[in-house]
């Protein structure tokens, strides 16, 4: 009976005395929440200012790239330059705002960001606004770090 006793002892030391087995997400470092941090304002900068050449140095180039717009998935690099370019020449007036970023790693060379985005379209004439969710899937790729998945959805009219 002593013997089942300190093994329970050393178990529940061993468990800090919570009983509780649940394990313990480790936290995102610090060098790869700010790596995504960095993309996601370089991309955001990338529409106000209107630059195709900034936003494709910011997507993987290969096959396996994707940007779901509007529930249509865009896949492989040509398909993602082809709506930058467009987007970026049917708007005049491009404003993001970001905000509530959440950075976690998958890994030591893959993380998602998600945020909250508010996003302003204008023609010149007419204006459109749109709020909702984005999320990326980034990877790492030598010393940079590269958009593999983007995906946004925007809240309806009720």
């Amino acid at each position: 009976m002593r013997q089942v006793v300190l093994c329970a002892l050393l178990v529940l030391g061993c468990r800090g005395g919570q009983g509780d087995t649940t394990p313990v997400r480790p936290q995102t470092p610090t060098e790869i929440v700010a790596a995504a941090r960095a993309v996601v304002e370089a991309w955001r900068l990338a529409y106000e200012q209107h630059s195709v050449d900034a936003l494709g140095k910011l997507y993987a180039h290969d096959p396996d790239v994707v940007v779901v717009q509007e529930g249509h998935p865009l896949v492989g690099w040509s398909s993602v330059e082809g709506m930058l370019k467009d987007r970026i020449a049917r708007y005049k007036d491009i404003h993001v705002r970001l905000k509530d970023i959440q950075v976690t790693a998958l890994g030591a060379e893959a993380a998602t960001a998600t945020a909250a985005m508010t996003r302003e379209l204008g023609d010149g004439t007419t204006s459109v606004t749109e709020g909702g969710a984005l999320t990326f899937v980034l990877r790492k790729q030598g010393d940079s770090w590269l958009v593999v998945v983007e995906h946004y959805s925007f809240k309806r009219g009720s």
